[in-house]
């Protein structure tokens, strides 16, 4: 996942220059250059819903993702979230927001299943990420980089704690596929994830069937080859013993 916030515009450099100076972070050192960016991004914060101007939301919000101590909790990174709703709710096709925040949504419940007392508002917010990306995929219909995006985000959360989410994980892998033009270096990497997937789950026929279609498009893919003949090998000894 790419974390990419744009750099602020020569109105925000004028705007915030003219913010009234306010404390510095109690308990925290920040920079000079960094106070202004914290004093606007509170000032957004305390109205976030009237907030417009998605690059400098993407701005406050990389500040929060790289200032987690500033939460409460810390490493909470609810205030990056909340920037976050906002920017895709102004900008419904930015694939990074949508990804990063449904990373650290899950996260969050990843934590709270180990120290609830930590992160005691973590309960629910995995089915929250998968929410987020469902939701956002009524503008990105033709986007094959946001559905393969949203299944590398949602794939560890499968892999590791929720398996029932590995059918999302391949409905967006397939749908990526499809609609995946000329990019063979893209569908070669959706390929071989869904052959990784099936292998993973035991469904070896599918795998098989996946890693398969990668050679379609890259004979020489060493990484696909391997794993099946692999699989291939496997089902002989099986069906001599």
């Amino acid at each position: 996942m790419r974390f990419i916030f744009f750099t602020a515009s020569i109105a925000f450099v004028v705007f915030v220059s003219l913010l009234s100076s306010c404390p510095t972070v109690k308990g925290q050192e920040i920079s000079g250059s960094d106070q202004i960016i914290y004093e606007f991004s509170e000032r957004a914060l305390q109205d976030i819903n009237h907030q417009y101007d998605a690059d400098l939301l993407r701005e406050c919000m990389g500040f929060y993702l790289d200032n987690q101590q500033l939460d409460n909790p810390q490493g909470s990174y609810n205030k990056a979230i909340r920037l976050g709703y906002q920017i895709v709710s102004i900008d419904h096709k930015d694939i990074d927001t949508y990804t990063t925040v449904a990373w650290l949504l899950w996260s969050k419940w990843v934590c709270w299943t180990r120290k609830p007392n930590r992160m005691p508002d973590g309960e629910g917010k995995a089915d929250e990420a998968v929410k987020l990306l469902s939701w956002g995929k009524q503008w990105n219909q033709k986007s094959a980089r946001f559905y393969k995006e949203s299944a590398d985000t949602i794939w560890p959360l499968a892999k590791y704690y929720r398996a029932d989410l590995y059918d999302f994980v391949i409905e967006n892998y397939q749908k990526a596929d499809l609609l995946a033009l000329a990019n063979d270096l893209f569908k070669v990497r959706v390929r071989l994830n869904l052959g990784h997937i099936y292998r993973q789950t035991g469904k070896k026929e599918t795998a098989v069937y996946w890693y398969q279609r990668v050679l379609e498009i890259a004979p020489d893919n060493e990484v696909a080859g391997r794993y099946l003949a692999y699989l291939k090998n496997e089902s002989g000894r099986k069906k001599i013993q």
